[in-house]
């Protein structure tokens, strides 16, 4: 049999025989020649022989072809559907990372995208990929003076502010930050928020930060969730005097609450709700020109609400305050897996007539002992109790 003049060639060098060369030489060993034989003629290592024969053995004349140098795995193309959810939440959210974009994305749209592939969409169309997550992390004042001690104030905040109590309810923290209205006169946000879940469980925006304040926002959130097991604050007078007992701390302690203060000057402790403070001051009062304290007070409220029931968080893996705080983070998970966003546009407008299960999912809670969500497909919002319809809202009418 004519063999391929191409095939044997000097010692040592990386070869590549043709098909129709390695096909002569296993019909030769077929035929009943010896293999040691065929491969001291043809200058061939035995174990190349022997993978031939194997493959001929279990593909016939295909397993001789050259393989393909192409992957097994061929990454998959994200739809330009999916790409324009994302470039949609971009716009609309511009100060949005692609970590937060990833987590906000799975959380209200089952849309599961890697925060590589955000990344990729989001270099292609030239938008900035600062991620939302490590901005909240940072810590910035002005100037670069101090600026190791600040650096080394940050990292202690960041650790501060990943330990978390285990469950709702076990500590809140509680502190003031003050800013000015239309640089005529200065305000006080008193804000509680739970330690475990971030979720802020009253605020209140005041000309003073008095003893007197901080009760009405403490009473308040006492009454909306029932009572912490501790209370954690910085030193500050409203919270305690060192002459004596504060009206904080006797509230405190009738209701059997205890409160844990701050080391001076070590705001790390504190790190959540300086973290929030921050966050506001980042991406509400820095950006809003208030022109009123009743105006500022309509524009924290919507902040706070958008950020206790819609905003996911990277360190609740991407769920938002209200899923820890309420523990119906399970319930989520199974709603986002049984109810799969659409694939594309057509599937979308397919699921006002109920083909598509493309709903956005914007609350779970306990409302009475009973669970709760509220959602909106195709401009109507439904409401759920025990996942049992109980009204739906048509804005389109």
């Amino acid at each position: 049999m004519s063999m391929d003049p191409s095939g044997p060639s000097g010692q040592g060098l990386v070869r590549k025989h043709s098909h129709e060369f390695k096909l002569g030489v296993v019909k030769r060993i077929q035929g009943g020649e010896k293999q040691a034989k065929v491969c001291a003629e043809l200058n061939l290592g035995p174990s190349q022989v022997s993978h031939w024969n194997k493959a001929f053995k279990a593909n016939g004349s295909n397993g001789l072809l050259p393989k393909s140098s192409r992957p097994n795995h061929q990454p998959k193309k994200t739809s330009q559907w999916v790409i324009d959810k994302v470039l949609s939440l971009k716009k609309s959210k511009p100060e949005m990372g692609i970590a937060a974009a990833s987590s906000h994305l799975a959380r209200f749209e089952a849309v599961d995208l890697s925060p590589n592939t955000i990344g990729k969409i989001f270099k292609k169309h030239d938008l900035p990929d600062g991620d939302q997550a490590a901005a909240e992390a940072a810590y910035h004042v002005k100037g670069d003076r101090n600026k190791q001690t600040e650096q080394q104030l940050e990292s202690e905040l960041n650790e501060w502010e990943r330990f978390a109590r285990p469950f709702p309810n076990d500590m809140w923290q509680m502190d003031i930050m003050g800013f000015y209205i239309r640089d005529a006169h200065k305000v006080y946000l008193i804000t509680a928020l739970d330690d475990c879940s971030r979720f802020v469980v009253n605020w209140g925006l005041f000309r003073e930060q008095t003893a007197d304040n901080v009760l009405e926002v403490l009473r308040a959130a006492l009454t909306k969730h029932g009572a912490p097991k501790e209370v954690l604050t910085d030193q500050g007078a409203q919270f305690k005097h060192w002459g004596g007992v504060t009206q904080f701390e006797k509230l405190l302690g009738k209701l059997h609450i205890q409160h844990i203060k701050a080391r001076a000057h070590h705001p790390q402790t504190c790190g959540k709700i300086e973290a929030f403070h921050k966050t506001i001051h980042r991406e509400l009062i820095d950006k809003e020109f208030f022109i009123s304290q009743e105006q500022a007070t309509e524009k924290i409220a919507r902040f706070v609400d958008h950020y206790n029931y819609a905003r996911s968080h990277s360190s609740l893996e991407g769920f938002t305050p209200s899923d820890r705080y309420f523990n119906v983070i399970d319930a989520v998970k199974k709603y986002l897996v049984d109810f799969k966003a659409p694939k594309n546009l057509k599937e979308e407008a397919d699921s006002v007539e109920g083909v598509g299960r493309g709903a956005r999912v914007y609350l779970f809670g306990k409302l009475l002992g009973h669970d709760v969500r509220i959602q909106e497909l195709a401009g109507q919002l439904s409401i759920y109790v025990n996942n049992q319809l109980w009204k739906d809202i048509n804005f389109m009418n």
